[in-house]
């Protein structure tokens, strides 16, 4: 008998389809773990300060219940001044001629730029020498609101990595509220409101940073201790401030880390 003839196999034409299949679906997963890993850090940062800000978000809190949630990255950094430098101005002074007191202020200056994406308001932040060692001189403006004890949300990630900077250097600490002399309209008084806008920084850098509770103090001083007329609009905005007061050993004057 004549053997039948197997029916030839047809040739598949479209298994490269499913290698171009893999090649894109593993493209897809390389690019995916890229953008996953360069967002790691970013999102990490902005759920433990949200985290922060839930913890104080309670009854008897010290942050207001109104208001979108706090997003700290979604401002536009500041761009710098609008106007070129005249060829007369040389720049800043090298970091290794400034004093450590210069240092400590641009520092700070830095570290509000980089927390919040804004520039610094003018004359907002100040660093004296005292008699004890440092003294921060932080601004009305960039904590509070007029006449409100409680701390500006939009500047919450400035305090928190401040408060981390301070527990590093392992000093004590004092934090002072001061105001102007305009007298209240309200039931508290300027000395009332000094006390309050202290105790709630110091609240929250000791909750909110952890740092040491046997390391920092509070003190209310009203409109006792003004650095300017209290006459003029210019002058009561310098005397509304709030003064972190760092406190070195034997009351000596190094040059503190950062």
């Amino acid at each position: 008998m004549r053997k039948k003839k197997h029916a030839e196999e047809h040739e598949n034409l479209e298994r490269w389809l499913v290698s171009y299949a893999d090649f894109i679906t593993l493209l897809f997963a390389f690019f995916t773990v890229m953008y996953a890993l360069s967002v790691t850090d970013k999102a990490k940062y902005r759920a433990t300060l949200e985290n922060i800000q839930r913890s104080f978000l309670s009854a008897g809190g010290i942050f207001p219940l109104k208001g979108a949630p706090m997003i700290p990255f979604d401002k536009a950094p500041d761009q710098g001044a609008e106007t070129p430098p005249s060829p007369s101005d040389t720049g800043k002074m090298p970091r290794t001629q400034l004093s450590p007191d210069d240092k400590l202020t641009e520092q700070v200056r830095s570290l509000f730029k980089e927390t919040t994406g804004m520039g610094l308001p003018p004359g907002q932040v100040e660093v004296v020498r005292s008699q004890e060692g440092f003294r921060i001189r932080l601004g009305e403006q960039m904590m509070f609101n007029p006449g409100s004890d409680k701390l500006k949300r939009q500047y919450i990630t400035f305090l928190y990595e401040m408060g981390k900077r301070l527990k590093r250097l392992n000093l004590p600490i004092q934090v002072g509220g001061h105001s102007d002399a305009t007298p209240f309209t309200r039931r508290s008084t300027n000395w009332q409101l000094s006390i309050s806008r202290a105790f709630n920084v110091v609240q929250f850098l000791v909750q909110g940073t952890d740092f040491p509770p046997d390391r920092i103090s509070l003190a209310g001083y009203g409109d006792t201790q003004p650095l300017a007329d209290n006459s003029t609009p210019e002058g009561r905005a310098r005397n509304r401030r709030v003064e972190i007061s760092l406190i070195t050993p034997d009351h000596e004057i190094p040059e503190l880390p950062w």
